[in-house]
């Protein structure tokens, strides 16, 4: 049986729709930070960066901001490339955020 549902969308519509104010983008970043911490896993981070750039902006209005070519974000954030700690926190600065330990 193969049940075709209307008006689903994707996974990335879903998160975006949760993503409307600084508050939720934050919340979703920091968790997703922890997330990080505790498991290591910098390509899933580096995925939620993706969302809240999406959120905020677009991917090429991200390139033009950091300098980072479109390609490499892109690559970044499918994890296609090996994530470097530099190119993260230049996103995450042009987002309007900053890291800090508690």
């Amino acid at each position: 049986m193969n049940k075709k549902y209307k008006n689903t969308g994707t996974l990335e519509d879903l998160v975006l729709s949760d993503l409307k104010t600084e508050a939720d983008i934050k919340e979703w970043l920091t968790i997703s930070l922890e997330e990080f911490l505790e498991d290591g896993d910098l390509n899933a981070f580096c995925r939620t960066l993706e969302y809240a750039v999406k959120a905020k902006d677009t991917i090429s209005g991200m390139s033009q901001k950091t300098g980072i070519s479109r390609s490499n974000l892109y690559a970044l954030f499918k994890g296609e490339s090996q994530p470097q700690m530099k190119t993260v926190l230049k996103v995450i600065k042009e987002l309007g955020y900053t890291l800090k330990v508690a």
